[in-house]
């Protein structure tokens, strides 16, 4: 696994010693112009000022806390898949108030780049405190929302949002909604799940207990390289199913939402996983991506 500003330009923007010259020569903040210039006017100026707000913040660098105390984390293959295992509970979540009004984080999350062609997510607090979130692919900006977690009518969560623009064709209000939710999963998770963390600082590479290749491959690889001038935490997730050596009735793995307290014996809840098992014969852990290939087997 390599992070480098070749492979994901838009990190370039949390450097601050490039982030300038990022901001000035590349086309970071020109692709959303021609995405949604056909929306009207009132959307045309709505991203020029965008861009110019955007610009002056990142120029300024040290004034907008670009590169200050913001964690830029990186989602390995094994936490993606534990992600899309979870969904189910992630959904619950995702209408849960309490669960969303305190998932907020200032930070950055790198997408494995086989699943998403140089994909960064940045979620932020703007001067007034609402929150705010970008998408860039291959260092072209391609989402922006400003945004608030609000209680709904029926007492479920929901984005308000005083700014939305993103490239996507059709109701542009609803598919930010529905992109705000998918990318507001990996906090959920993150927040909610157990979840092992690996700091891998500027400049270095090293073997780590990580595995980075895709979930499908059966050739592990532990290698990271960080070309990158910023320090990037990796986020894995060692979910544990039970593989049988004995025939017998299975019960599938599975994730639930469990009520515990936490460390100041306050109630909440927390993602585990509910190991496959069998009543009967011997059994011995493995990582969840081996399940597919562990029932294959069997």
């Amino acid at each position: 696994m390599k992070i480098s500003y070749r492979k994901y330009p838009a990190l370039q923007i949390y450097d601050k010693y490039r982030c300038k010259t990022f901001i000035n020569t590349s086309d970071y903040l020109d692709i959303l112009p021609c995405k949604v210039a056909d929306k009207g006017e009132d959307t045309m100026k709505t991203v020029q000022a965008v861009k110019e707000s955007l610009k002056k913040e990142i120029s300024t660098g040290e004034q907008a806390d670009y590169f200050r105390d913001k964690s830029i984390y990186y989602l390995s293959p094994a936490f993606m898949a534990a992600v899309m295992h979870a969904i189910p509970q992630m959904n619950q979540l995702l209408l849960d108030y309490d669960a969303m009004s305190d998932i907020h984080e200032d930070c950055v999350m790198i997408l494995p780049y086989g699943q998403s062609n140089g994909t960064v997510l940045e979620f932020s607090t703007d001067d007034e405190g609402h929150h705010r979130m970008t998408r860039s692919i291959d260092g072209a900006l391609t989402e922006f929302y400003i945004y608030d977690v609000v209680k709904g009518e029926n007492g479920k969560a929901c984005f308000h949002m005083s700014c939305w623009l993103n490239m996507d064709e059709g109701d542009m209000r609803q598919t930010s909604v529905s992109n705000l939710s998918a990318w507001h999963i990996f906090l959920l998770f993150k927040k909610y799940a157990n979840v092992e963390t690996y700091l891998i600082e500027a400049g270095q590479k090293q073997f780590m207990k990580v595995d980075f290749s895709p979930i499908d491959c059966k050739t592990p690889e532990h290698k990271a390289k960080n070309e990158a001038g910023i320090n990037v935490v990796v986020l894995d997730s060692l979910w544990y199913t039970t593989i049988c050596r004995e025939e017998g009735f299975m019960v599938s793995g599975h994730f639930r939402l469990q009520p515990c307290k936490d460390s100041q014996g306050h109630w909440t809840r927390k993602i585990i996983y509910i190991a496959a098992y069998e009543k009967h014969g011997y059994h011995r852990q493995a990582r969840i991506r081996q399940i597919d290939t562990k029932e294959e087997q069997q």
